[in-house]
């Protein structure tokens, strides 16, 4: 027996697309802030410099790639275009994702498509991360399950992708 979405398979696809346009920006939480890895960041963290400061934005890069790829896929498994029984695995690598994302900006490192304000702004950034791997987490949960119906509602706030990238994030150098 197959379950159908509550969305329409266009308004399905035009999400996945929205996702895949800009999953490149933060992570989010679950933990709170007594600790753990979604506990807020320390805002005294020095700038790191040099041949640290490429590689933290190098890994910072590899993990939003990955991101979007996990993301693209999630909408094809929405979509009904890849198999429902990558999920779990799915939803998962993208709670991952969000988590690690979150991890790669506690260092205040400029950098890559970071606009300045990450840093000038840093508190908002650092919640809406917060969330960001907070929100994915429960959809991963909902993954885990094979709840399409539960994922399908948590996508969005697990997802924040454009909003985040719209306030924080350079456009790409032609």
């Amino acid at each position: 027996m197959k379950l159908q979405p509550t969305l329409s398979r266009g308004a399905l696809l035009a999400a996945a697309s929205l996702m895949l346009g800009s999953i490149l920006a933060g992570a989010v939480g679950a933990q709170g802030a007594a600790g753990g890895p979604f506990a807020p960041a320390d805002t005294q963290t020095p700038a790191v410099t040099g041949d640290d400061a490429q590689a933290i934005i190098f890994e910072r890069q590899q993990v939003m790639q990955k991101l979007a790829k996990d993301s693209e896929t999630l909408g094809s498994i929405v979509a009904g275009t890849q198999p429902r029984s990558q999920l779990p695995q799915v939803t998962r690598a993208l709670a991952d994702g969000a988590r690690d994302s979150l991890g790669s900006f506690r260092e205040k490192v400029p950098g890559g498509r970071s606009k300045p304000e990450v840093w000038s702004n840093n508190a908002d950034f650092m919640k809406r991360m917060e969330d960001f791997a907070r929100n994915s987490e429960a959809m991963a949960k909902a993954g885990e399950t094979g709840d399409m119906a539960g994922v399908t509602a948590l996508m969005i706030d697990a997802l924040p992708c454009k909003q985040c990238h719209d306030l924080y994030r350079a456009p790409k150098k032609p």
